[in-house]
């Protein structure tokens, strides 16, 4: 790499590279500021579907304004091919360096740390903008011991290629939710469980699943049952923020958080040595609960008859009543089994289960109906509606994104016809195309090379 990119970032030393990028600290010469350079790899570089995303992201994550989000300043081209964006540096390095330098962190930490990345979410998903890849490597801390979450848009864009890439598992895989790990739709409650991933690390220098022989399987599969606690593994976890992770890695999406919202008054009233709402109680209420049979549970007793079945209790709790009742309770299972066999339709229509309206803001008109007809959903015609937005791309979907359909429902994309066009502004657009050609008017979007951006 050249020791000044673009004519504007003098690289001063590597911070860290990955499967994506590599990031250095670098100066910015023309505003006279030290930021950090993400450059992406090659691999991508080449990848036009990805680049297209990463233009267009790397905007919309450029409009996030909040103290626990890394703002992006610029992005541009390398002369070698390479795409990078310009950032705040964060000199306290990342949350991950900090959980192996000092293993479990003490839980007023984690709390803290834990509210700021909640609210850094709940900033970005109320712009219907999805992480996608939140984990301690993407949580920067300052010196200050300030917390701020980076690389929103480049999340995104990786993720949305696997639209037309079926199989194609991006992220890290330890932190996936569920969902994400199988290929399904995702939303803010997706980021929630990534979050848990996170607090549970924090809480005991472990991820909840590790299974280094099967990664994928780690998120995929969860049914080899919930993590253990992280209160088990260390006993200066506060019951109320055990109660919390355990709730946020809940495989049901329904019982995690319903929005980051949620997540900060709990974790707010932990701060204040509060329990956590009801719902967050049970959820490890529930994990308590000693294990029992699928069997009916029988109706409480007056003591008068608990007294008179005593007898026959004791008898059926003799060894051979419980090798019958194993094997009778066997034969059940099977019989059910089988039945369930036998009545299974081929017919794909008896087979519905609910999906969820992907979310396609910013796509174009042709990546939405590709990616609604790919997830099974019937695709109307496209409305389309004046904004500030190019025209062509996606705004929001009728059912709205994260609505929950049945397949075949229909799905309408609300399209961006573009901003109103005064005749003074549509005078000055013709005086530039014939001067410079279509879209080459100075000072309009990032563009490339000299004149992009800010004035060098």
């Amino acid at each position: 790499m050249q020791h000044l990119v673009d004519n504007r970032y003098r690289i001063i030393e590597p911070l860290g590279s990955g499967g994506m990028a590599e990031v250095y600290s670098a100066h910015d010469e023309v505003l006279d500021r030290n930021v950090a350079l993400k450059v992406l790899s090659r691999r991508y570089a080449n990848d036009e579907e990805f680049v297209e995303r990463f233009k267009r992201e790397a905007k919309s994550a450029a409009a996030l304004s909040h103290p626990n989000i890394v703002p992006i300043y610029d992005r541009g081209q390398t002369d070698e091919g390479s795409y990078y964006i310009a950032m705040e540096y964060v000199p306290g390095g990342t949350l991950k360096d900090r959980i192996r330098k000092k293993g479990s962190l003490p839980p007023e930490e984690v709390v803290a740390i834990a509210l700021q990345i909640a609210r850094a979410l709940q900033a970005a998903h109320r712009r219907n903008l999805i992480h996608r890849d939140i984990k301690p490597h993407n949580v920067l801390l300052t010196e200050s011991a300030d917390v701020k979450v980076a690389d929103f848009g480049i999340a995104r864009a990786a993720s949305a290629t696997t639209i037309t890439r079926p199989g194609l598992v991006l992220g890290s895989v330890p932190y996936l939710s569920p969902e994400q790990a199988r290929g399904e739709s995702v939303g803010p409650q997706s980021d929630l469980y990534s979050l848990g991933v996170v607090l549970y690390e924090m809480l005991t220098a472990q991820l909840p699943y590790d299974d280094a022989k099967n990664p994928i399987g780690t998120a995929a599969e969860p049914v080899k049952g919930h993590p253990r606690p992280p209160k088990e593994i260390n006993p200066d976890v506060p019951a109320g923020l055990n109660a919390i992770t355990m709730r946020l890695l809940a495989e049901d999406r329904a019982t995690r958080y319903a929005g980051a919202a949620e997540l900060i008054d709990d974790l707010g009233r932990v701060s204040k040595g509060l329990s956590p709402a009801a719902p967050t109680t049970q959820v490890l209420n529930r994990l308590d609960e000693p294990a029992t049979s699928p069997t009916l549970l029988a109706p409480p007793v007056s003591a008068a008859g608990a007294a008179r079945d005593a007898p026959r209790r004791r008898r059926e709790a003799s060894p051979w009543g419980v090798v019958v009742a194993i094997l009778l309770l066997g034969l059940i299972l099977s019989g059910i089994y089988l039945l369930g066999q036998g009545r299974q339709n081929p017919n794909p229509q008896d087979q519905r289960r609910a999906f969820e309206v992907p979310n396609l803001q910013g796509s174009t008109q042709d990546e939405a109906e590709q990616a609604l007809s790919n997830a099974g959903l019937n695709v109307t015609h496209a409305q389309t509606q004046q904004s500030s937005e190019p025209a062509g791309t996606v705004l929001r979907t009728d059912p709205p994104a994260g609505s929950q359909v049945e397949p075949g429902t229909s799905v309408t994309p609300i399209v961006s016809s573009g901003p109103p066009i005064s005749d003074e502004d549509a005078e000055e657009d013709e005086d530039q195309e014939g001067e410079d050609g279509p879209g080459k008017g100075k000072g309009k979007g990032w563009g490339k090379g000299k004149g992009k951006g800010f004035d060098k």
